[in-house]
C-alpha cells in the first residue's frame, strides 16, 4: 500500500487525479480480494451446514433405532417374566432340554456339513 498524505489532492492537477485513480484501483483490488474471501467463507459455511444436517439425521435415526430396540427388549423381558410366572416346573425343564439338545444338534450338523464341504483337514477340532 502506498503511504497516504494528509493533504487532499488539488482537483485540477493531473498528479492529484493520478493519485486518486491509483487509490481507487487499489481499493477495487482489495474489494475483489475481500469478495473472493467472503464467497469462500460462504461456501464453507454452506458445506458445514449441510454436513450438520446429515449428522443430525444420522443421530435421529440412531436414537429411533435404540428406542425401538429398548421397546422390543422390554416387551421380551415382560413376556419372559410372564412365561416364567405362569409355567409349571416340568414344562420349563422340557423347554431347557429341548434348547440344549437343539444347540448341540445344530453344532453337530454344522460341523458335519462343513467337514463334508471343505474336507476334515481344514476344520480345527474344538
Amino acid at each position: 500500500m502506498s503511504r497516504r498524505s494528509n493533504r487532499t489532492p488539488v482537483e485540477g492537477s493531473s498528479a492529484g487525479r493520478n493519485e486518486a485513480f491509483e487509490l481507487e484501483e487499489q481499493n477495487d483490488r482489495q474489494l475483489e480480494g475481500l469478495s473472493a474471501k467472503v464467497s469462500a467463507l460462504h461456501s464453507v459455511s454452506i458445506n458445514i451446514h449441510d454436513e450438520v444436517d446429515v449428522q443430525n439425521r444420522l443421530l435421529d435415526g440412531s436414537a429411533d433405532t435404540f428406542n425401538r430396540f429398548g421397546t422390543m427388549f422390554d416387551r421380551t423381558r415382560h413376556q419372559l417374566n410372564h412365561t416364567l410366572a405362569t409355567a409349571n416346573k416340568k414344562f420349563l425343564c422340557y423347554l431347557t432340554l429341548v434348547l440344549i439338545f437343539g444347540v448341540f444338534g445344530l453344532y453337530y450338523f454344522g460341523k458335519t456339513l462343513l467337514s463334508r464341504l471343505f474336507g476334515s483337514h481344514e476344520i480345527p477340532e474344538a
